[in-house]
This record gives structure tokens, sequence and C-alpha cells, in this order.
């Protein structure tokens, strides 16, 4: 079990198998090398005595009579390196007439098979030993009138044989010495790259342990561990984003329940401390449903803003009509602004098309519908009208629609014209809960507008009035018709609602 323990390291497994690698492909060259050498210098070898072979037997029947043999004059030679010629001559029944003064004593090298096989017109090649020393030796015939020879020379091969021992050694020495080198060489470029996933497992544990607002080091260079970390970074904001969000809702809805809550619950106890008729309990269920009422749409909101901001789901991208969002707000609002005196006017509208989720966008309407007609004065107007803003020829961007939604209300200070996209913010807040909503509802506009990557500003504002400008994809009559989109990386954890929505 301990031999393992090296191995338990990515580090170590990756070098172990580089060099398991390397090895192998090392091995097999190496092994290449010497079977091309053992295959080259043998074949010389035969050459060499097949040359030495035919030389002798010529020669040796161009005497007078008989055969004869040729010694080397060795004494000539002195002490410079030569091989020595080993010779045998037998005659046609296989008897040994004739031999080389180095095999002077010694009995037939040659098998008796091979010495017929020669006198049949062969040429035999065969490898013996001589006192122990390797030999090559060749077999053939030679003639004198009739009678057939046949003649065995060979060649002492201990010289190739101990050259090939000898390359075998080196061999063997390379691929240890390159295996060792290898190995260490391997584990050095692992471990410095691994570095960088070193330095991001050490920042991750760090993060782990709740420290959710650091991020990884900026990748220097483009690679696959720059990659992972800018896409390990984009998952932590995500992460920190849903957090947050998650921290808000509950932060949110601790604030903004416990009041009706508390509400209720100082009715039912007086309703229960002091009997009444039942037209007066009836009166008592009917505000504590009332109550009830508006914390389910209050719950529904905070819901939708918390996984809205958390980006869980995909969004399809509809190509919608702006004209009948618009109209189905202009409904909804249509008694509250009967009652004051509003006109509710929209211009421009035809033929204008808005990309989106149907029942989200139709939400953004109806908030920025709504907030028009609270915040108006009596008598006074409430206008929507569009333009389109084409792309710049020749690029691939869609056009973008901006929606003006214009009251005749007093008007939005210059201090809080951004804190009215905030959560839980009121213009007028003497008016409180009881009429002037929630304050979720311009900030749900702006992170579903976020969503289908559009805006919501204020424009302008003054004592005459407010005009909020929306701007999202989509397109105009003099554009090309789209078919319906589906958003690519854009998210959202929202539920689908028709029912009228609260600024």
């Amino acid at each position: 079990m301990s031999l393992l323990i090296p191995f338990t390291t990515f580090r170590a497994r990756l070098t172990f198998r580089w060099t398991l690698a390397v090895g192998l492909l090392l091995g097999i060259a190496n092994i290449a090398v010497y079977t091309g050498a053992h295959l080259y210098l043998h074949r010389w070898m035969d050459s060499n005595v097949r040359t030495v072979a035919a030389t002798e037997a010529a020669s040796s029947t161009d005497g007078m009579s008989g055969v004869h043999l040729h010694e080397e004059p060795f004494a000539q030679l002195g002490t410079g390196g030569f091989t020595e010629k080993l010779v045998q001559i037998f005659d046609g029944n296989g008897d040994l007439l004739l031999q080389s003064t180095a095999l002077a004593g010694l009995a037939p090298v040659v098998p008796p098979d091979a010495v017929r096989a020669a006198l049949s017109g062969d040429a035999p090649l065969l490898s013996t030993t001589v006192e122990g020393r390797p030999v090559r030796m060749a077999v053939l015939t030679a003639t004198r009138g009739a009678q057939r020879y046949a003649v065995a020379v060979g060649l002492f091969a201990d010289d190739i044989e101990q050259g090939l021992s000898m390359l075998a050694w080196l061999l063997g020495s390379v691929w240890l010495v390159g295996l060792a080198a290898t190995g260490a060489i391997g584990y050095a470029l692992a471990s410095r790259a691994l570095a960088p996933v070193a330095r991001i497992t050490e920042r991750a544990a760090w993060i782990a342990q709740g420290n959710f607002d650091a991020r990884l080091d900026a990748p220097i260079q483009n690679d696959e561990v720059g990659r992972m970390s800018v896409l390990l970074n984009s998952m932590l904001d995500r992460l920190r984003a849903a957090v947050a969000a998650n921290q808000r809702f509950a932060a949110d809805a601790s604030h903004e329940l416990r009041g009706p809550l508390t509400a209720m619950a100082g009715e039912v106890d007086v309703a229960l401390r002091h009997p009444r008729s039942a037209e007066g309990y009836a009166d008592t269920l009917r505000h504590v449903r009332e109550r009830l009422t508006a914390l389910t749409l209050l719950a529904e909101d905070l819901i939708l803003l918390a996984r809205t901001q958390e980006g869980a789901r995909a969004v399809v991208l509809r190509e919608l009509e702006l004209a009948t969002l618009v109209e189905a707000a202009f409904h909804r609002v249509e008694t509250q602004a009967s009652a004051r005196g509003i006109t509710l006017h929209r211009a421009g509208l035809e033929h204008v098309h808005v990309y989106g989720d149907p029942a989200l966008l139709a939400r953004v309407i109806d908030n920025v519908v709504e907030n028009a007609v609270h915040y108006n004065r009596d008598g006074g107007l409430v206008q929507v009208s569009a333009r389109v803003q084409e792309p710049p020829p020749g690029t691939w961007a869609s056009p973008i629609v901006q929606i003006d939604v214009r009251d005749t209300g007093t008007g939005i200070p210059d201090t809080e014209r951004e804190q009215v996209f905030e959560r839980f913010f009121r213009l007028d807040q003497s008016r409180a809960r009881h009429s002037g909503g929630s304050g979720l509802g311009l900030a749900i506009c702006r992170e579903v507008l976020r969503l289908h990557g559009g805006t919501i500003r204020v424009g302008t504002s003054s004592p005459e009035g407010t005009t909020l400008e929306i701007r999202l994809p989509g397109r105009g009559p003099e554009s090309a018709t789209g078919d319906d989109l589906t958003s690519a990386g854009m998210n959202a954890g929202v539920a689908d609602r028709t029912d009228r929505p609260r600024p």
C-alpha cells in the first residue's frame, strides 16, 4: 500500500505516465537499432564468408594435381588486427583431406549433411564453434577433372558478437539514463505546468471558507488554465450574485412581511377580545383577506426579483407586437385612470416589435404604465410612444426599440432618479404601502430588462411630468422579419405571471 502513496498526486501520476510512455518509445527504438545492427553485421559477415569461400574454392584446384590450401602469411601482418581464415577440404566421399593450420588436430567442424549438400551442388551457410569461438562457414564445391571436392571456409565471428554485446550494453545504459532524465524533466515540467492549478486550488479553498468576494488571479496567458480561471471567476460572480440575492430576499421578506403580519395579528386579537356581530367579524375577515392578498402579491414580487437576479433558467425570446402589450396594460389600468380623469394615449406603436419573453415584458409594460397613472395628477395624460434605431449598415446587430412612457405628474427629483429603481423605494413616503405600492415595480423592470439585454432609465423629469425610457432589441416596419429567438447566455429563474402587476 505504501508503494501507491507517491502516485496519489496528479503531478506524480502525470510524471509516471509520461516517463512510461517515453521509456516504451525509447525501448522500442533501442530494440530497432540493435535488430538493425544485428541483421546488417550478420549479412555483412555472410557476404565476406561467401567471398572468401569462393576464392578459396577456385584456387584450391589451380595446382598441377589434386587440391591444396592457401595459407595466409600471418607473420607479415605483425600485430595488426585480422580475421583468421579456417579451411577444411573433403573428398567426394566426405572424408577430410586437408585443413588449415588453425584447425590442426581437430575433428571436422562441418557436419556431414553440409558436406553432402555441397557435393550435391548446394552452397550451405552454417554457424559452428571452434574451441569455444563462434565461426560462420560456407561450404562450396570444387572440381578437378571428374573428382569433386567440398571446400568449407569459415571466419571467426566473435568480433561481431562482442560488438553486438557492447551495443546492447550501450543501448541499455542509454535507455536507463534517458528514463531517469525523462522522469526528472517530466516532473519539473509537470510541476511548472500545474503551478497555476495549485494556486487556483489554494485560492478556491480560501473562497470555500466563506470569502465569497475573493476571485482567482487574472490569467497571464489565454491558455487552458487561463480560460479555466476566467470561467471559474464568472461562476463565482454568479454564485455571489445568487447568495446576495438570497440574502436580500431574506432581509426584504423579513422587513416587508413583518408589518402586515403584525397588523393582521392585531386585528385578529382585537376581534377575539371584543365580541361583535357577525357583520363585524365579516368586516374583520375582509380586512385580513385584503392584507393576505397584498402579502401574496408582495411575496410573488420578491420571488420574481430574487430569481431574476440569480438567473436560473433559459428565457425564450419571441417577437412580440408592442401595440398589443401596451393595449393590454391600458386595459388593466383603465378603471383607475377613468376614475381620476387620466387620458391613456399611444403613438407610433404600429408595426413595432420587440424580442422578449411575453409574460416578463408584459410585466414591465404593466408596471411602468401603472406607475405613470399612479403618480399622475388628476385629469392628466399618460402617453406611450416608440421609435426604432437601426444599426449601422454592415453590422450584425439587432435594431433597438426605444419606448417612451410619459406622464404629467409632479416629476422626480434629480437626486432620486436612480433610487426609484432600487427595491422598496417609494417617492411618496407619506402614503406608505396603502397607496404607494410595494416599491418593487421598477426594480423588477430593471432586472427583467437587463435579462433581455435592455435598459430602463429616467429620460426627462420636471414639475410638468416624467418620461421613462425603455430600450430593447426589436424591429420596426422597415427591419427584416426575425424568427423566434432563444437567448444565448441569458438565464432567469422567474415564474410567468399575467395577473395585475403593481409598481
